[in-house]
């Protein structure tokens, strides 16, 4: 029947068949998002960056655990992230805590089975120069920013060189490359993060995990824009040969890619994304 079938609508008819069909395929793939079927958990996820990198991991298909300090932020991230069809659960710790976040790295184990990716972007800062900053500032800024990567990375890891794969993405800034005047414990925590993330890729690599870290700069998350006067936004936009401040899904949009195949053989790297900013060299024209 079959072979009649094809006699009776020749050629054209078969080739009209396998056209529908390869354009049937394609738009299945185009429905497929970069990252279908994987986990991501993402600190500091209540707001700003990390608000949209959660709202952006679950557009590409990514179940999303959502960790921030503040509960309620965490429950908003994620409520945001179901509302818009995707699948989220929020966690709260501190991620200066090793046994808090161990606590909400299990909790999202238990919840979707896996990690795939992580994305340690809970952070803080506190000004001053190395003769004026408190004592407590400083351990504030370093164990936010810098103990907060490494708890969650020793939290995580375990798990993913089990599986044999994952990617961590950490957060640096420009201020881990060079140096703000005033901000001694911040400068000093983001370098540290951007050679523990290259640490880490040495380290962790040959078992199947990559590990890279996003440097921005100025990025206008609800927190940064609440600091700006208008003349000093106006001032950065000036200084930045882009001639605007970053928005965060700038930076979520990096974090997506660095957490999908599409970086597969990407590990080790401090990726700047900062308009431009440190391509100048400041020398007035």
């Amino acid at each position: 029947m079959l072979r009649r079938r094809w006699e009776r609508e020749g050629i054209s008819g078969a080739l009209r068949r396998a056209s529908n069909l390869v354009a049937s395929i394609n738009q299945r793939i185009a429905l497929m998002g970069k990252l279908d079927g994987k986990v991501a958990l993402i600190t500091g996820a209540g707001a700003g960056i990390g608000r949209d990198s959660a709202l952006a991991f679950a557009r590409e298909g990514a179940a999303v655990a959502v960790v921030d300090v503040r509960e309620v932020r965490a429950e908003q991230t994620a409520e945001r992230v179901r509302a818009e069809g995707g699948n989220a659960r929020a966690f709260t710790c501190d991620v200066r805590f090793l046994e808090q976040v161990e606590r909400a790295v299990t909790g999202a184990l238990s919840e979707f089975g896996r990690i795939d990716a992580v994305f340690n972007d809970a952070g803080t800062t506190r000004q001053g120069s190395v003769v004026s900053i408190s004592l407590e500032d400083w351990d504030m800024v370093l164990d936010v920013n810098l103990r907060g990567t490494f708890n969650v990375s020793r939290a995580v890891l375990p798990h993913m060189i089990e599986r044999g794969s994952g990617a961590i993405i950490n957060m640096g800034s420009v201020d881990g490359l060079t140096g703000d005047p005033n901000m001694a414990a911040y400068n000093a925590a983001k370098a540290a993060i951007v050679n523990l993330s290259r640490s880490m890729a040495v380290d962790f690599g040959p078992r199947g995990i990559r590990t890279n870290c996003i440097c921005p700069g100025v990025i206008g998350s609800p927190a940064i824009l609440r600091m700006f006067t208008d003349e000093r936004r106006a001032a950065m936009e000036a200084a930045t040969p882009l001639r605007r401040i970053g928005r965060p899904s700038d930076i979520a949009s990096i974090a997506v890619f660095l957490a999908s195949e599409d970086s597969a053989y990407i590990n080790g790297a401090a990726i700047v994304a900062d308009g431009g900013l440190m391509a100048h060299t400041g020398i007035p024209a």
